[in-house]
């Protein structure tokens, strides 16, 4: 028993016994479906913020910048929080708490982040 305003610590069995055994199965189906079944434990997809559009990717200068528009305004997103770009002079188009992940010029796809939410998006396809 613990000395008084003391709290005892875990014993090794309750440590070892909340560890998760193995590891995420890489052929499961993607967890976009989970969602769509209705599975409590996937997160769901992350929404779009108002007015986003993808509409192209480049690269210059060693860079990868996605063209988007939000919210009526338009410009290029890059890795990072918000997809500023450094030194472009213009302003972060995401929200606060959106950043972008990647971005793949060979596929033309687009990966945003909200918190644990993702969202995949690809230029032959519509949001």
């Amino acid at each position: 028993m613990p000395a008084a305003g003391f709290t005892a610590l875990a014993t090794p069995q309750q440590v070892v016994g909340s560890i998760a055994v193995g590891r995420p199965d890489p052929f499961a189906p993607l967890a976009a479906s989970g969602a769509a079944a209705g599975d409590p434990a996937v997160a769901p997809v992350a929404p779009l913020p108002e007015g986003f559009r993808f509409s192209g990717v480049i690269g210059s200068g060693g860079q990868v910048q996605a063209l988007v528009e939000v919210g009526g305004q338009s410009g290029p997103l890059c890795v990072g929080p918000r997809g500023a770009c450094r030194g472009s002079g213009t302003a972060a188009l995401l929200p606060a708490g959106w950043s972008v992940s990647a971005i793949d010029p060979v596929q033309g796809r687009l990966i945003l982040r909200q918190g644990r939410q993702q969202r995949l998006l690809r230029l032959d396809q519509t949001p």
